[in-house]
């Protein structure tokens, strides 16, 4: 197949991916915002009982949180196909060509771009995680506990 159809096919299904990672998003922040279902809590500490837990299309907020997840996945992956399809037009507008060289400025702009990349990818795995119990979280935070 030539570049040019694989680049209207990728462009497409990037676009109807993107869109469907809005929605899914938005349906995360508004439709099922934190704390409406909370299954795990109920299930562990055996109360409320006659609390509801809200519901989209026969799925909870965690379920769609995963859908949500695995949507950013796959434009993940089409993201760097594309980049992979325009890289010799990305090379040559970052750092020209022999015929026509780019300036210092527009380089170490290209670099500071390239590099905030790869931070962004590792970052989850770059700090350190840290549990604590509600009343230390708390304290750490300098918050009344809530009594429910």
């Amino acid at each position: 197949m030539k570049k040019n159809i694989w680049n209207i096919i990728i462009d497409a299904v990037s676009l109807v991916i993107f869109m469907v990672m809005i929605s899914t998003g938005l349906l995360l922040k508004f439709v099922l915002p934190p704390g409406s279902g909370r299954i795990d809590r109920l299930l562990r500490e055996g109360r409320g009982a006659g609390k509801s837990i809200d519901l989209f299309m026969g799925w909870t907020r965690h379920e769609w949180g995963e859908i949500h997840f695995y949507i950013c996945l796959a434009f993940l992956v089409l993201l760097i196909v594309h980049l992979s399809l325009h890289w010799s037009w990305i090379k040559s507008m970052a750092f020209g060509t022999k015929s026509s060289p780019q300036s210092l400025k527009r380089k170490l702009v290209a670099v500071g771009i390239i590099l905030f990349i790869i931070l962004s990818l590792i970052f989850p795995w770059i700090g350190k995680k840290q549990s604590h119990t509600k009343s230390e979280f708390f304290q750490i935070r300098n918050m009344k506990t809530f009594n429910k």
